[in-house]
């Protein structure tokens, strides 16, 4: 009796391990494609997110920057020696990426002379150079060509911004300026590819999509 019911033990359980089949070749072969297909679009739009997080924050290091500037500018400095020292910020943009390997700049000065514009000397603090991923692609100062030189001047008491073009050697008569940072290399004109600063007369500072 016993000796019946151990054998059809093993007998089920033989049937049992039968049943059991794993992924044939063909269905691990289409598992994996789609795990890599799946992967790979996940990858794209992560760099793609990444990118466009890198670049926000750029365009907000520089309105922070620039926002500094004149609030030093309109308060009393302990170090200007005068209530009436001009502070400003200048920026270089990347027209000739052959000629300027750091993707454009931005600098930020104190007036010595009150020419209004940026020399040799004047430098307030490091120079903002750009992560090596973006450039200064554009500055268009009140919907004109762009420029490939601009100061953007801070005066006490005021917060009004005034706009110094180096091209035409003098001041520019506009409501708005705009800075576009965008991503080396890359053309487009969305929120992931450029970012725009725009600074009114006003002195208002803001950064675009």
């Amino acid at each position: 009796m016993f000796s019946n019911s151990s054998v059809f033990i093993k007998d089920t359980k033989k049937a049992w391990f039968k049943n059991q089949s794993g992924f044939g070749l063909v269905e691990l072969m289409v598992s994996i494609s789609i795990m890599v297909i799946v992967s790979a679009i996940i990858l794209a739009r992560q760099d793609s997110f990444n990118s466009a997080v890198l670049l926000r924050s750029q365009a907000y290091e520089i309105a922070l920057a620039l926002r500094e500037v004149q609030l030093s500018a309109v308060s009393a400095s302990g170090d200007s020696g005068s209530f009436r020292t001009v502070y400003g910020v200048h920026f270089t943009s990347d027209t000739n990426p052959a000629a300027d390997p750091l993707n454009g700049y931005f600098q930020v000065f104190k007036d010595a002379n009150n020419n209004n514009f940026y020399d040799a000397g004047e430098e307030f603090g490091p120079r903002g150079n750009l992560d090596k991923r973006f450039e200064v692609r554009a500055i268009s100062i009140g919907g004109a060509p762009p420029s490939s030189e601009l100061a953007i001047v801070f005066v006490r008491p005021n917060f009004d911004a005034l706009f110094f073009d180096d091209a035409v050697g003098g001041a520019v008569s506009a409501s708005t300026i705009e800075i576009d940072i965008a991503r080396r290399g890359i053309s487009g004109t969305g929120p992931d590819v450029v970012r725009t600063i725009e600074v009114t007369s006003t002195g208002q500072i803001a950064v675009k999509s």
